[in-house]
C-alpha cells in the first residue's frame, strides 16, 4: 500500500508541478507503481520476493538489451551506408500519404519501429528471464514470481532511463514517466509468463503448454510496444499536420486502458498460478474469459484508429 500511496502522490506531483518534481518525483514515479505491482503478485502468490531475480532484471536483463540494441544499430549502421539509395526508393514507394513520408523517411526510423516491435521483445525477454532465473527456482510459484520480479527490476532501470532520455532529448519527461507508470504491470507479466514456460519446459512439467506460455510472454511485449509505436506515429503525425486537440491527454488515456488489461491479466494469471482459479477458467470457451479477451483485442483497434486519423488515405487505399 505504501508503495501505491507513494505511485499516486507522484503521479499527483509530476502532474501539478513538473519542474519542483526533479529529480524526486521522476524517480519515485519510475520506481514506486512497478513496485506496487510486485507486492502485490507476491501477496497473491503468497510467496517471498526474490531480491536476486530483482537485481538480475535490472542488471542482466538490461544489460543483454543493451548489447541486443547495440548490435542491431551498429549492423544496420552498415546496411544503410551501403544501401542508402535502395533504401531511400523503398521508402519512395511506400507513399500514402505526404505525412507519412515525412514521419517515415528516415531509414533510420523504420529500423527503430522493427527493432522496437520486433527484436525487442525477444531479446528482452531473454535477458529478463536469465535474470529471473537467477533466483533458482523449484515451483511454478518461485518461477512465475521470479519472472515478476525480474520484470520489475527491468522496468525500474528503464523507467528512469526513458525519463532522464525524455527530459535531456525532447525537454519533456511528464509524459513518459506517467505513462510507464501506466503500464508498469506489462513488463512482470511478460517475464513471469517467460520465465514460467521456460521452467516448465526445462522440468518436463506440461511442456507443450510452457512453450505456449514462453511465445505468450514475447507477444504481451511486442504488442505493447507496437501499440505505443503505432501511437508515437500517429502523435508526430498530428503535429505535422498542425491538427487541433491535445493528443498527448488521448494518447496516455490508451495506455493507462492497455495498462488496466494488463495488470487484470497479470492477477488472473497469478490466482491461476497460486491455484486460485482453474486455468480451464482462462481458456476462450469459458464465458468471462472470452469477454476478456474480446476487450483486450479491440483495444488494439484504437493505435489503428489514430493512425487512420493521422492518415486519411489510409481508409482510401482500396
Amino acid at each position: 500500500m505504501l508503495a501505491l500511496a507513494t505511485g499516486l502522490l507522484s503521479a499527483i506531483w509530476i502532474i501539478l508541478s513538473p519542474e519542483t518534481a526533479l529529480p524526486v518525483g521522476l524517480v519515485l514515479g519510475s520506481a514506486s507503481v512497478p513496485a506496487a505491482v510486485l507486492f502485490a503478485v507476491a501477496g497473491r502468490l503468497d510467496a517471498p520476493i526474490s531480491l536476486r531475480a530483482l537485481i538480475g532484471g535490472g542488471t542482466i536483463g538490461v544489460g543483454i538489451a543493451l548489447l541486443s540494441h547495440a548490435v542491431v544499430f551498429a549492423f544496420a549502421y552498415s546496411f544503410f551506408l551501403g544501401f542508402a539509395e535502395a533504401g531511400t526508393s523503398a521508402l519512395e514507394a511506400l507513399r500514402i500519404d505526404p505525412k507519412f513520408t515525412s514521419v517515415l523517411r528516415s531509414p533510420w526510423t523504420i529500423l527503430i519501429l522493427l527493432e522496437l516491435t520486433l527484436v525487442a521483445p525477444i531479446t528482452e525477454e531473454a535477458g529478463k528471464a536469465l535474470g529471473g532465473f537467477v533466483a533458482r527456482p523449484t515451483t511454478r510459484r518461485d518461477a512465475f514470481l521470479a519472472g515478476v520480479a525480474a520484470g520489475i527490476g527491468f522496468a525500474i532501470v528503464e523507467n528512469i532511463a526513458y525519463g532522464v532520455g525524455g527530459l535531456f532529448g525532447f525537454d519533456t519527461w511528464e509524459p513518459i514517466v506517467l505513462g510507464r507508470m501506466l503500464g508498469a504491470a506489462v513488463h512482470p507479466l511478460a517475464s513471469g509468463l517467460v520465465v514460467l514456460g521456460w521452467w516448465e519446459r526445462r522440468n518436463g512439467v506440461d511442456a507443450g503448454a510452457g512453450i505456449g506460455r514462453l511465445i505468450a510472454g514475447v507477444a504481451v511485449h511486442a504488442a505493447w510496444n507496437g501499440a505505443l509505436v503505432i501511437t508515437s506515429i500517429a502523435g508526430i503525425a498530428y503535429d505535422y499536420g498542425g491538427a487541433s486537440g491535445n493528443f498527448a491527454a488521448a494518447s496516455l488515456a490508451y495506455t493507462g486502458l492497455i495498462g488496466v488489461l494488463a495488470a487484470g491479466a497479470l492477477w488472473v494469471t497469478a490466482s491461476s498460478v497460486s491455484g486460485e482459479i482453474a486455468a480451464a477458467d482462462l481458456a476462450p470457451t469459458n464465458g468471462h474469459a472470452l469477454a476478456g479477451w474480446t476487450v483486450l483485442a479491440s483495444s488494439f483497434l484504437v493505435p489503428v484508429a489514430l493512425l487512420v486519423l493521422a492518415f486519411p488515405e489510409l481508409s482510401d487505399a482500396g
